[in-house]
């Protein structure tokens, strides 16, 4: 039994919307226990013509299921002919990752097809190759386990928050599965992806198989906004650079929901200092085909009022655009040389006052 079908059948897998249980059959049956053929209702989909599906307790709709993916997105679910879902795409929640979903599918699906191949591959290899010493030490050294190169500092603050990693179920939001897979192999229990790119799941399950994880890796296609967990389901949550993708307000509410008592949330993301536009506007944004919207205090204002404990780590005022500018002109530096420019430059900035606040890299930082 995959990890995925032992969510469902224990009720950790549920309704993004109600939160109730679901319970996975093959279409035909659940259309013969539900009374009618299962339409998408909102006209159409790509997950129109899947096999199975997760119908959810009170048997009014049902999701479906994608080669073994769940894909718990209210856009995505079906139900009676003519039954409106009440979902508009262009809801904040839904309307950035329908708009971007074909960009990050194909990326991603490349990348699933030519795995040994991918720039994913190389960053978890780096850790699978690591001593066993080095592992339980995560997130030390850096060289192993840190990837974000010109986020390093905010990133070591983000993992080094939800560590250790021994004998926990931990939540990857968005991405590729880079972190999740290697969380397991740096000890985690279990390991879970969210997206609501199936390109990134199929990328995450392809690293997971080469490094022989996959019976610990579940993927779900779903959103930040409305998790399909049921609550107290991790003890950690890991966001990377995906958390500015999302409505802060409502994605902070139900990662809080879904940690256990004392569960930690952690994300490394882009802060928009004083600069940014000056930035963008001569040298690009670093993916020009996606939108990006760097965090500010008032968007992560809620964190404050959820978590029981909440901090904002911010890294690079000097430095860290001057950095990204020379990488645009080809000219790219070192983890372990940004690692030392960094501490110098929040050495310096921290003898400022309010200098740190203008760093434009961030780690977010959660406790339940």
């Amino acid at each position: 039994m995959s990890i995925v079908e032992m969510a469902i059948r224990a009720g950790r897998l549920v309704c993004p919307k109600t939160k109730m249980r679901l319970a996975l059959h093959t279409r035909e049956t659940a259309e013969a226990k539900m009374g009618h053929r299962l339409m998408v209702l909102r006209g159409s989909s790509s997950f129109n013509d899947c096999t199975e599906v997760l119908v959810r307790e009170d048997c009014r709709v049902a999701y479906p299921v994608s080669g073994g993916t769940p894909v718990l997105m209210v856009p995505e679910m079906l139900g009676k002919e003519g039954t409106s879902s009440g979902c508009d795409l262009g809801d904040p929640r839904y309307a950035e990752a329908y708009e971007e979903m074909d960009h990050y599918n194909e990326v991603a699906t490349w990348e699933a097809a030519h795995i040994r191949d991918s720039s994913a591959y190389a960053t978890v290899e780096r850790t699978h190759r690591a001593l066993d010493g080095q592992l339980s030490s995560f997130p030390n050294p850096i060289e192993v386990w840190l990837d974000a190169t010109y986020d390093c500092a905010a990133q070591w603050d983000a993992y080094n928050h939800i560590a250790p990693l021994k004998g926990k179920r931990i939540l990857q939001l968005g991405g590729k599965g880079i972190h999740a897979v290697k969380f397991l192999i740096g000890g985690a229990d279990e390991t879970w992806l969210v997206t609501p790119m199936i390109g990134e799941l199929r990328c995450a399950m392809a690293l997971a198989r080469e490094f022989g994880v996959a019976d610990r890796l579940g993927c779900v296609v779903a959103i930040g906004e409305e998790l399909p967990f049921a609550s107290n389901a991790f003890d950690g949550v890991y966001c990377g650079g995906c958390l500015h993708h999302m409505v802060v307000d409502l994605a902070s509410k139900e990662v809080e929901r879904v940690l256990r008592e004392g569960g930690r949330f952690s994300a490394v993301e882009p802060w928009r200092a004083p600069l940014y536009a000056a930035g963008t506007r001569v040298f690009g944004k670093r993916e020009e085909a996606v939108h990006c919207r760097p965090l500010t205090q008032e968007r992560v204002k809620p964190m404050y009022h959820v978590f029981r404990q909440a901090r904002v780590i911010q890294h690079g005022t000097l430095t860290r655009y001057p950095l990204l500018a020379l990488m645009k002109l080809g000219i790219r530096s070192s983890l372990p040389s940004v690692w030392r420019i960094n501490a110098v430059d929040d050495a310096v900035c921290s003898c400022i006052p309010k200098m740190r606040d203008m760093g434009s890299s961030v780690a977010c930082l959660g406790t339940k």
